[in-house]
């Protein structure tokens, strides 16, 4: 096993996390206590790394800064390209391979899937079974949305099939965590008028080359496609570090709350009396909760403040957000950084409310929306 180059593909608007991808971009919305972007890491740096490429254009600056600090240790490994204009998923690959000439073998990883994906494991069945690439696979109840994959015994993929409307025998679908070898470059068109896709342009060609095979992947996996797909993974990995955790509360609580586990508090975090927490609540640090507040099935973001009486179910609250007193706020409202709602104010379910807004006025109307 050599050192391997790794392209983290972290370039995308995430238009269906608005409002919470106005103010910041998705490889760095958090999953319970680390970013997406910090997963990915953390199962990389189990392989021998050469370089961490980081293909970045919305919101570069912050994935840049980011990365930065909290992998200072990788610090000489990590690259950053920058897009001028969007590339797609394969566009990223030869415009690395042009400037820095990758590795014979490199990963390919999507910077906005959320998963537990061993890269060690992975690595190690691509060099056991050969081949121009693996792709990982994972199972899905809903086909509709994904590429499924087709294989043969001996794991190799034989055909993919692009968002079938039913069941073709197979409920594999491409994971966004490639191994390629340097053949896969020679495939990917150059000078196109617009972007390049892997699905579409790439994998294709490969197919019909043959000796590309599927590792099936069979733990966490999540396509951080919208809010709800935020909050379920979000949820998932709370159930699984936190239903029997205490190191979850990551603060000193007065005696007189109630707590229905799972539940994550961060540090710094400041809860009133009588309020009642969980379950399936994440609060991150530096929150201030009022007295006699409740709070289930939610995710509330850095450094909020949630005044006495406020009742939040369902919903995403953004970071250095303001909810005063008696404040309702219901199932799938999504509120963005930065926003006022001023006392006894109404959400209706599923409001979406841009950043840096205030809201003088209840929202009755389910689906609002305030850009």
């Amino acid at each position: 096993m050599g050192n391997y180059d790794v392209i983290i593909l972290a370039g995308g608007l995430a238009t269906r996390l608005r409002p919470l991808s106005y103010s910041r971009p998705k490889p760095l919305l958090p999953i319970l206590d680390k970013e997406i972007i910090d997963w990915i890491m953390e199962s990389i740096t189990k392989i021998p790394l050469n370089r961490v490429f980081i293909s970045i254009r919305y919101m570069g600056d912050l994935i840049r800064e980011h990365m930065e600090r909290v992998w200072v240790d990788f610090k000489d490994k990590l690259v950053f390209v920058t897009e001028d204009k969007p590339l797609g998923d394969a566009g990223p690959i030869s415009l690395i391979n042009d400037m820095y000439e990758l590795t014979d073998t490199f990963l390919v990883i999507y910077g906005d899937i959320f998963s537990n994906i061993d890269s060690k494991e992975l690595i190690n069945f691509h060099e056991k079974v050969g081949g121009i690439a693996t792709i990982t696979l994972t199972r899905v109840e809903d086909v509709s949305r994904y590429g499924v994959a087709q294989l043969d015994e001996n794991n190799k993929i034989i055909n993919f099939i692009e968002k079938p409307k039913q069941y073709v025998g197979s409920n594999l679908i491409n994971a966004g965590f490639y191994v390629f070898t340097k053949e896969v470059i020679k495939l990917i068109p150059r000078n196109p008028p617009g972007q390049v896709k892997l699905a579409v342009d790439v994998i294709p060609k490969l197919l019909r080359l043959g000796e590309v095979y599927g590792y099936i992947h069979n733990g966490l996996w999540f396509d951080i496609g919208t809010p709800e797909d935020y909050l379920k993974a979000n949820f998932k990995v709370l159930m699984e570090r936190c239903i029997n955790n205490n190191g979850c509360i990551n603060t000193d609580l007065p005696s007189s709350i109630t707590l229905q586990p799972p539940i994550y508090l961060g540090p710094g975090v400041t809860v009133g009396s009588n309020a009642e927490i969980g379950p399936n609540v994440i609060i991150h640090s530096n929150t201030r909760i009022g007295n006699t507040v409740r709070i289930i099935n939610s995710l509330v973001f850095e450094r909020s403040s949630l005044c006495d009486g406020a009742y939040i179910s369902g919903s995403i609250i953004g970071s250095n957000t303001y909810v005063g007193k008696w404040v309702r706020i219901e199932d799938g409202a999504v509120i963005g950084d930065g926003v006022y709602i001023k006392d006894s104010v109404y959400i209706a379910k599923n409001t979406k409310i841009g950043p840096y807004r205030e809201i003088m006025e209840s929202i009755y109307r389910d689906g609002e929306i305030i850009p």
